[in-house]
């Protein structure tokens, strides 16, 4: 059984939202946002292999981060919107070592072509142009920082 994005999006958690807030110098309305993005990024990753986050989706990690501190909320998502646990594991190649080899570079490529394909396939230009463009300029890593409490 596939799961609808429907049923994904009208899934509510106001405490991941409010500690969120509460965490960043951000509006209620964009933290929702934020939280809906991610989401749909949980519902992406279930439905697609090759799905990671980067520089430009730093933001949904942060709230992804903040919905698994939440361990029962977030394992009764997963399991009753997924049937299973939507693990978060990091990268383990170091990042200096896409630079250093020429191959790694072009297969980074390829993965950022795919998952940018997917995006735009399942999820719509919208989403892809909120992740890829907005996200990047709005919440990079400075700002990030900047926003925190």
């Amino acid at each position: 059984m596939e799961t609808k994005l429907s049923d994904v999006l009208s899934y509510i958690n106001e405490d991941v939202v409010d500690r969120f807030l509460a965490m960043y110098d951000i509006e209620q309305e964009e933290a929702s946002k934020i939280f809906t993005e991610t989401l749909k990024w949980l519902w992406l990753g279930n439905k697609m292999d090759g799905v990671f986050i980067d520089d430009s989706t730093l933001i949904i990690d942060e709230m992804w981060h903040n919905f698994i501190l939440f361990t029962q909320d977030y394992e009764f998502f997963c399991l009753n919107t997924f049937g299973r646990f939507l693990h978060h594991q990091p990268e383990k190649r170091k990042k200096q070592d896409w630079y250093e080899d020429s191959f790694n570079i072009e297969e980074h490529k390829n993965r950022l072509e795919k998952l940018y394909e997917g995006v735009y396939d399942h999820l719509g230009e919208e989403t892809l142009l909120t992740w890829y463009e907005d996200f990047p300029q709005k919440y990079s890593i400075e700002n990030i920082k900047k926003l925190r409490r």
